[in-house]
């Protein structure tokens, strides 16, 4: 009961991402694989525009910021054209 005073911090924080927050990084994702004209993918833009800009506008706490720059570090590279493997720590279905 006494932590309800102090309000909503960093993990147990509820961020305000909306479907407008997802169109907008995937129209800005669009362009850019568009104009790319089949070349090497800018994955540092668009983690940064990604991270920084589109979702980390959002994010008011440092570790959440690092936790959410950490999530696109994974996915946001090459391998995720090939068939890399989406959930790591998933076990398979035979448990």
């Amino acid at each position: 009961m006494e932590r309800k005073l102090f309000g909503p911090m960093g993990f147990n924080m509820k961020y305000p991402f909306s479907i407008g927050d997802l169109r907008d990084s995937a129209t800005c994702l669009q362009n850019y694989m568009d104009n790319s004209g089949g070349g090497k993918i800018p994955w540092q833009d668009l983690k940064y525009i990604f991270g920084e800009i589109m979702y980390g506008g959002h994010i008011v706490n440092d570790f959440d910021r690092l936790l959410a720059n950490e999530y696109l570090n994974f996915y946001m590279k090459d391998e995720l054209l090939d068939e890399t493997e989406m959930y790591p720590f998933a076990e398979d279905e035979k448990g």
